[in-house]
């Protein structure tokens, strides 16, 4: 069987399988699934891929199906005891939580562990806004006790609350579970009244501790005293070992995930921010611009445009070419100047906004 038809076989099996259109409607299921078969064939004595009980269950892990939902959908199984103890036996003999946790680098030890680590990867999927619509982004403090259920479904009420059909959550904190969304500043700033006038606990259905509008800028000077802007990881969290040998250690430096996405295909990449400064009264700051793309065996996406804008005119520009594996630019600037970074593959355009 040629790889066509091998890639056409593995999708229509998986289509086949209950919840695959909701949880692709959501999540980029295919990607992640092809993702974890490598882990398993890797760690298996035999080379074998992911079963239908992994497909399954991961497929309802992904659309907020708690255990006792599962039951009456998994072949074999009759009780959330017996669901409990498969996976357990499961995951000794590197089945789909352990895939997960080499894929993930994190322990996951039940399904919610799942969906909190998965909101913040590459395999969310992120609409698109308009070109023309600026992006601002709201955080929303709640209890640590609301499900991956719940979680899904506050994600969808906040679409319907605000008729804002790309908002989304970008990031999950726990602690009091911290939810980073980014919509228009229309939403969000809706949001914000509908929690102030005390009616934002009663429409999403849990409790709410704390709304609040994130500054659209990120604020450089600020990573210095080691505060960094929500959304931003350091840069060990994001990229390879071998990508890592480019960033000097002297240097602060944090990253960001951006999905991109054009000709109905995602372009996940990572955007990463290096600082240098001779010292703390230097007012001039070298910044060095990169994107990669994330892992070591893949190339940045043809055309993939990184340009800078400095009041509103274009000051620098790169293009990625053909098995590009990184491409960066470099300026400097002094305390109070702003520029904005832009991402762009074909119609889709990502730009961050940023102060020294």
């Amino acid at each position: 069987m040629n790889q066509t038809a091998s890639n056409y076989k593995f999708i229509q099996d998986l289509v086949n399988y209950n919840f695959y259109a909701e949880a692709q409607a959501t999540w980029n299921v295919n990607d992640l699934i092809v993702d974890l078969e490598k882990i398993k064939k890797e760690y298996s004595r035999v080379g074998e891929g992911l079963s239908k009980f992994h497909k399954q269950y991961l497929l309802m892990v992904l659309v907020g199906k708690q255990l006792p939902d599962m039951v009456a959908e998994l072949e074999d199984i009759t009780s959330v005891e017996s669901l409990r103890t498969k996976l357990s036996n499961d995951k000794r003999k590197k089945g789909i939580h352990f895939c997960l946790q080499k894929l993930l680098k994190q322990e996951i030890g039940n399904p919610q562990d799942i969906i909190f680590h998965l909101f913040n990867s590459k395999y969310r999927k992120q609409p698109q806004p308009p070109n023309f619509e600026k992006e601002r982004s709201l955080l929303i403090r709640i209890p640590d006790d609301v499900s991956a259920k719940q979680l899904l479904e506050i994600e969808n009420k906040v679409r319907a609350i605000t008729g804002c059909p790309y908002i989304r959550v970008m990031e999950i904190r726990i602690g009091s579970i911290i939810l980073v969304f980014k919509g228009s500043q229309f939403a969000c700033e809706q949001m914000e009244s509908l929690h102030k006038q005390g009616l934002l606990s009663k429409m999403l259905g849990v409790p709410i501790i704390d709304v609040e509008i994130i500054p659209s800028q990120v604020n450089l000077t600020q990573w210095f005293e080691n505060i960094l802007t929500s959304g931003w990881q350091a840069a060990n969290e994001l990229l390879t070992p071998s990508q890592l040998e480019l960033v000097r250690s002297a240097e602060i430096k944090a990253g960001k995930l951006i999905n991109l996405q054009a000709y109905m295909l995602s372009h996940p990449v990572v955007l990463l921010v290096n600082l240098e400064r001779e010292n703390d009264n230097y007012p001039e700051v070298e910044i060095t611009l990169r994107v990669y793309p994330t892992g070591d065996d893949v190339y940045l996406p043809p055309n993939l445009k990184l340009i800078v804008l400095s009041e509103n005119e274009v000051f620098q520009e790169v293009t990625a070419r053909s098995e590009d594996k990184i491409i960066q630019c470099q300026l400097e600037g002094e305390l109070g100047e702003e520029f904005t970074v832009q991402l762009v593959v074909g119609e889709a355009v990502i730009s961050e906004d940023f102060v020294i």
